[in-house]
């Protein structure tokens, strides 16, 4: 019976243990809400999974953004194969299906990014893939910026402010 027993728990134990390592890492979506003007990711692993995660933020005006993705695979210790981010306008389903794609870029141990121009008002997410295939994990990290777009009123004004400058240049000249 205490045999019996002991088996069992062995056979329950080597079952979670084998289940835990081929379980993938699942990670609930980030909300970021309102994009501060620069936020940032951080992302670490076992081996062997693949990922998928997204980070939600809302644009209240018209900005232009800048991401940036790295991974560290010195000597094949932390590293991640196909890594990439992809930003999406969200159609508000919260699915993270049917939405428009803005752009993508991939990332690996050089840090690479996107810059996505003239970004309107809404809801947002940008989408991180890629597969842990290092010798003792992996990982990455992200940063995203946005800066406001100039509205047409701000060129008018500086293109008045160029030409004045013309002007009295060309009257200097002409005196």
């Amino acid at each position: 019976m205490k045999k019996s027993f002991k088996l069992k728990l062995v056979a329950a134990a080597i079952l979670m243990t084998s289940g835990i390592a081929q379980a993938a890492p699942t990670q609930a979506p980030v909300n970021w809400f309102n994009h501060d003007p620069a936020e940032f990711a951080v992302f670490h692993s076992a081996v062997g999974h693949t990922f998928e995660h997204e980070y939600l933020f809302n644009l209240g005006s018209s900005v232009n953004a800048l991401a940036t993705a790295v991974t560290n695979d010195f000597a094949n210790i932390f590293n991640i194969s196909g890594g990439k981010v992809e930003l999406f306008k969200s159609n508000g389903d919260n699915d993270f299906t049917n939405d428009t794609s803005i752009g993508s870029f991939a990332f690996d141990s050089t840090a690479t990014g996107g810059i996505f121009n003239a970004l309107t008002s809404g809801d947002y997410y940008y989408q991180v893939t890629g597969s842990v295939v290092g010798n003792y994990g992996g990982g990455y990290q992200m940063f995203s910026n946005v800066s406001p777009v100039p509205e047409p009123e701000t060129y008018a004004m500086l293109l008045a402010g160029l030409g004045l400058i013309g002007f009295s240049l060309r009257r200097r000249q002409a005196s």
